[in-house]
């Protein structure tokens, strides 16, 4: 048997003829079991290891192999005592007409090696994977007029040579990583503009005393320790 066109073959199958969801788990147990064993033509397994790989009780566990029996997937028997039942896997090969049929040349070796490629790769992964992509390509810095035309788009009075000469003499950095995209900066740098420069720090404003204009002094931490040591001497 071959593991993934067993698997793919029992996806194709579950088209045309549904089963239970116990049914489902229970055969991708025995699956994973026949393959570990080297795909003996049949194996012994415990209801309590199937249970623990496939999370059924062991009522559910007796439901969904009669009913893989039924369906023609597996063949099972039981044996006297507490002895563990004997199962064999049903290998399914689909062709033409929508039939199945076992497949005559089993594999010997169990799969070891997973597929490289999924074989419906669903399109979320697609997705992440080209935003991934899209995350390692290099920052190309923007031109004067890409800069100037996209501040008229935005309406904006940003000075694009101003944005350019103020990051290019950072290295386009944004704190320590490279800027990744230049049109959120311009939208961060219109946010943030005033009317000084961009790259300038707002002039600090002194809270002025509330009895007259003068603004009010700030202390030190050692001259608030002189001013209360000459008091204490008073």
């Amino acid at each position: 048997m071959n593991y993934i066109s067993e698997i793919k073959a029992f996806y194709d199958r579950l088209e045309l003829n549904s089963l239970s969801t116990p049914a489902i788990a229970l055969w991708h147990g025995l699956m994973y079991i026949a393959n570990k064993s080297g795909w003996q033509s049949e194996f012994t397994v415990a209801v309590s290891i199937l249970t623990s790989k496939t999370g059924l009780n062991a009522q559910a566990i007796k439901r969904a192999r009669n009913e893989l029996e039924q369906k023609g997937l597996i063949v099972w028997r039981s044996r006297k005592g507490n002895q563990s039942a004997v199962y064999q896997m049903i290998s399914l090969q689909y062709k033409k007409g929508g039939d199945f049929e076992p497949q005559i040349e089993p594999q010997t070796e169990p799969q070891i090696e997973p597929q490289i490629e999924p074989i419906n790769k669903h399109r979320l992964y697609e997705r992440k994977e080209k935003d991934a992509n899209a995350s390692k390509k290099k920052f190309v810095p923007p031109s004067l007029k890409e800069v100037e035309m996209y501040c008229k788009e935005r309406g904006n009075t940003v000075d694009a040579a101003q944005f350019i000469d103020f990051y290019a003499s950072k290295g386009w950095l944004v704190g320590k990583v490279v800027m990744k995209d230049w049109k959120a900066a311009i939208r961060t740098w219109e946010r943030n503009r005033t009317t000084t420069s961009f790259s300038q720090p707002k002039q600090s404003q002194r809270t002025k005393n509330k009895f007259n204009d003068f603004p009010q002094r700030e202390y030190s931490e050692a001259e608030f320790l002189e001013l209360e040591r000459r008091l204490l001497q008073k």
